[in-house]
């Protein structure tokens, strides 16, 4: 039975944490070799908000408590022990738990590879979101894109390419390992 190794773990808000790992045996090009667990201990509610990703999908599944996915705008509550989500590349989606109530959740990203643990380790490489430019840049360079009010992926995608590029004047480089 193969097990994961903690990389690292990640400050993302007050009573949230995210730890990287990686299941070794695991070939390089399973979607099961790496792994993004968020806990919150429940004193602040997880917000991540919505946005999409142009060349890449997500598995999600809640280890521990409940988990409110929004996908193209219908929420769905996912409970511990529940089949995992699957967020298809281009789909709007957010995520929020529960004040008061303790969240483990996993993340693993298709197609496989590192791409998503060395994004988080930038967006929270500060303990937490950093200032816009640090966001702008981290989106810019991982293919992330904030779903604006417009619900046009067009205007998305100029914003984040012009505001984003902008960024890297300002924003510290992204970090090419953990």
């Amino acid at each position: 039975m193969s097990e994961f190794k903690l990389l690292k773990t990640l400050g993302v808000g007050q009573g949230i944490t995210m730890q990287i790992k990686i299941d070794e045996a695991e070939p390089e090009d399973s979607i099961n070799r790496y792994a993004m667990d968020t806990i919150s201990i429940g004193e602040e509610a997880l917000y991540i908000p919505p946005h999409w990703h142009k060349d890449h999908a997500e598995h999600l599944s809640v280890l521990e408590g409940r988990l409110e996915i929004t996908l193209n705008g219908e929420k769905i509550i996912l409970k511990a022990g529940d089949p995992e989500v699957l967020i298809p590349r281009r789909v709007v989606h957010g995520v929020r738990g529960f004040k008061g109530e303790r969240l483990c959740f996993r993340e693993r990203p298709d197609p496989a590879g590192m791409y998503k643990a060395l994004f988080f380790n930038d967006v929270f490489s500060k303990g937490k979101f950093g200032n816009i430019w640090h966001l702008l840049r981290a989106f810019y360079d991982a293919e992330t894109y904030l779903a604006l009010p417009l619900y046009f992926r067009f205007f998305d995608e100029v914003f984040i390419t012009v505001f984003g590029g902008i960024a890297h004047l300002f924003a510290p480089p992204k970090p090419d390992r953990l």
